[in-house]
């Protein structure tokens, strides 16, 4: 190979040894190059592949959910509709939720509770009271449709019944109590929002918090407790 004046590459001592030596150099850094443009092409076809199926998947996501099964206090049943908003009163005055379930039959509700031996003692201690079950199916829901429903039957259940319970004992003010509730509301009308079956966000968007007019705060957080979790059963049976 002949070189002239022109040539790019500067001949030292040893001339064709050098030229060597740097065209040796050249191809290794070419070589590289390649391997990197490469190994970026390929990464790039791998996230055109998977990122849409990723996609899918995270808008279908669903979770299975345990049933669960609430027992209500009841403290009258008629078939009368004048006579159930008289008992309906009657128990709002002694501070129960005074809510009307109807079955067929008009059922007053006082109270609502996750555990049966609970609901048994109070019947064995409160005349002519009695209770039913409701129950929230299990099986697979929407994540949007569980994270309302874990929220519900969990921390949500837990704090309305709290402050009606020390609210009861007088271990709180009564604007404790509503605070409390009024926050668990908000943050479960939040979750409601990302829910996935109509019915249930209906259910739980429908109704919220008000400052009582015609009855005591227990009484009607106790009524707000019954409310939701009647409602919430009503809409996924």
């Amino acid at each position: 190979m002949r070189y002239s004046e022109h040539d790019a590459y500067i001949i030292q001592r040893g001339g064709r040894r050098s030229s060597s030596r740097r065209r040796g150099g050249a191809r290794r850094s070419a070589g590289i190059l390649i391997s990197v443009l490469l190994l970026l092409t390929a990464a790039i076809c791998l996230l055109v592949v998977f990122l849409p199926r990723n996609g899918n998947k995270s808008v279908g996501a669903s979770a299975t959910a345990d049933a669960k099964t609430y027992y209500f206090l009841c403290t009258a049943e008629t078939e009368d509709k004048t006579q159930s908003l008289v008992s309906a009163k009657n128990t709002m005055d002694r501070g129960g939720a005074g809510y009307v379930y109807n079955d067929g039959k008009y059922r007053i509700i006082a109270a609502v509770y996750n555990r049966e031996s609970d609901v048994k003692t109070l019947v064995t201690i409160n005349a002519d009271s009695f209770y039913f079950s409701l129950g929230l199916p299990g099986g697979n829901y929407a994540s949007g449709d569980k994270a309302v429903l874990d929220y519900l039957t969990g921390e949500w259940f837990d704090a309305v019944s709290d402050a009606a319970t020390e609210l009861e004992r007088g271990n709180i003010t009564e604007s404790a109590a509503e605070y409390a509730v009024m926050r668990a509301v908000d943050k479960l009308h939040g979750l409601a929002e990302n829910a996935k079956s109509s019915k249930l966000k209906s259910a739980i968007l429908s109704y919220a918090y008000e400052l009582p007019q015609s009855q005591t705060v227990l009484s009607y957080i106790r009524y707000v407790h019954v409310r939701y979790v009647v409602g919430a059963i009503s809409a996924l049976n």
